[in-house]
C-alpha cells in the first residue's frame, strides 16, 4: 500500500507545487498589469493638463518670434561664416614668404629681420606653418 501512496503523494505535491507558481505568475503579471495601467493614467492626466495649459499660446508666439530671430542672425552670419571656411583662399603674402624662407634655411632670426616682424613672432608663425605642413 505504502508503495502506491508514496508516488501518488509525490505527484499530488507536484501538482500543488505546479499550482502554487502558476498562481504566483499570474499574480506577478496582474500586478505588472496594474503598474502600466497606473503609469498611463498619470502620463494621460499629464497630456491634458499640458494641453489645456493657457499660456500654450504665449509660449508658442514667443517660439516663433525667438524662432524668426535666430533665421535671422544665421542669415546674417553665413556669409561671414562661409568667408572663414574657405580653404582654397591662398595665405597671406607674408606667410607665403616666411615659408619659402623656411624651406631655404633661414632661421626665425634671419626671417625676422627680412620681413620686419619681431623674432618671437617668426618662431611663432614657422611653428604654425609646421603644423600646417602636417595637417595637410
Amino acid at each position: 500500500m505504502s508503495d502506491i501512496l508514496f508516488p501518488a503523494l509525490a505527484v499530488a505535491c507536484l501538482v500543488i507545487l505546479c499550482c502554487f507558481v502558476i498562481l504566483f505568475l499570474i499574480r506577478k503579471q496582474r500586478f505588472t498589469r496594474e503598474e502600466e495601467t497606473r503609469r498611463l493614467v498619470v502620463l494621460q492626466e499629464k497630456i491634458a493638463a499640458a494641453l489645456a495649459d493657457e499660456g500654450f499660446e504665449t509660449d508658442k508666439e514667443s517660439f516663433k518670434t525667438s524662432l524668426k530671430i535666430a533665421s535671422l542672425t544665421t542669415g546674417l552670419q553665413r556669409p561671414r561664416l562661409e568667408n572663414l571656411a574657405k580653404l582654397d583662399k591662398q595665405p597671406p603674402e607674408k606667410y607665403r614668404i616666411l615659408s619659402k624662407l623656411a624651406l631655404q634655411g633661414l632661421g626665425a632670426e634671419e626671417i625676422a629681420a627680412i620681413l620686419d616682424i619681431s623674432t618671437v613672432e617668426a618662431v611663432q608663425l614657422l611653428s604654425l606653418s609646421q603644423v600646417a605642413k602636417i595637417n595637410h
